[in-house]
């Protein structure tokens, strides 16, 4: 069994510390031109497809170093950027203290307002709740290594129903679809990309989101979804939560499966109704 292990080792490759630079540019072929912090000579890193099409340019990301025979992959790619950070943080611990305030009644049912965030979605854009706000949205929870057809795959399955219908719908180019992983350490934005991809998602109206581990899980329990480490794969309910313009839940339907066009129409009439933006 050790021999085995080294042999993959040998293989796959080790990860080096995390490193950090501006992305300058990245080949069609997914080779990063990326500038170390302190000007040192430019790195050559190997993007996956999801990251080339992120893209990056002209972003300060972290990533880990991986190597592939003689190719250094930069996998895990996320942000690095200063003011991006400072506001996630800024987020995260102002829900941890909702949460804590809300002890043991922390799901926020029908006519409560959606709590804050701050995620980042599958093109790398740092996404926060007044980004949302105006918009009815269709939010839910999944994860991309999901293997259980009946859970996430049938929920981003329906999702894709649901903005293929609303793509028909006149008046309804307001509605805005919302998915966000609990497993955000493995669904970077590259690989939130390559999922939605798959999907053939619509990446102007559904936005995959990812980010700080501690605040998803506080999203969690404001939204209902728990989950459990199993037998290396995550145990977990699923849920469909619609949110008004104003960002109020208005509707909850259980399970990862729903009726797209009920769904459809439910987003469809709030589109008529949306004011003020309030936070």
């Amino acid at each position: 069994m050790i021999r085995t292990c080294f042999f993959f080792l040998a293989i796959v490759g080790l990860s080096a510390a995390p490193e950090t630079g501006k992305v300058a540019s990245v080949s069609d072929d997914g080779w990063a031109k990326i500038t170390p912090p302190k000007g040192e000579t430019v790195l050559l890193r190997r993007f996956s497809e999801g990251d080339r099409k992120v893209g990056w340019v002209g972003r300060t990301i972290r990533y880990e170093v991986v190597m592939e025979g003689k190719e250094s992959q930069a996998r895990g790619v996320v942000s690095a950027d200063a003011e991006e950070l400072r506001q996630v943080a800024e987020v995260t611990d102002v829900l941890r203290r909702e949460t804590a305030d809300k002890g043991r009644m922390v799901t926020r049912m029908p006519n409560e307002l959606m709590p804050n965030m701050a995620l980042w979605d599958q093109a790398g854009r740092l996404v926060m709740k007044k980004d949302l706000l105006g918009h009815p949205i269709a939010l839910n929870f999944v994860f991309t290594s999901c293997r259980v057809a009946r859970m996430c795959p049938a929920s981003t399955s329906c999702m894709k129903q649901l903005g293929d219908s609303l793509a028909k719908l006149p008046g309804a180019a307001n509605v805005r679809l919302v998915t966000i992983t609990f497993d955000p350490e493995t669904d970077t934005p590259g690989v939130l990309r390559t999922y939605a991809d798959g999907y053939g998602i619509d990446h102007v109206r559904h936005r995959f989101l990812t980010g700080d581990e501690a605040q998803i899980k506080d999203l969690m329990r404001h939204y209902g979804i728990q989950t459990l480490r199993d037998d290396g794969t995550i145990v977990h309910n699923a849920a469909l939560i619609v949110i008004s313009p104003e960002g109020r839940i208005t509707y909850r339907s259980e399970g990862p499966s729903f009726d797209a066009e009920d769904i459809a129409a439910r987003l469809l009439k709030l589109s008529g109704t949306a004011g003020t933006k309030s936070r």
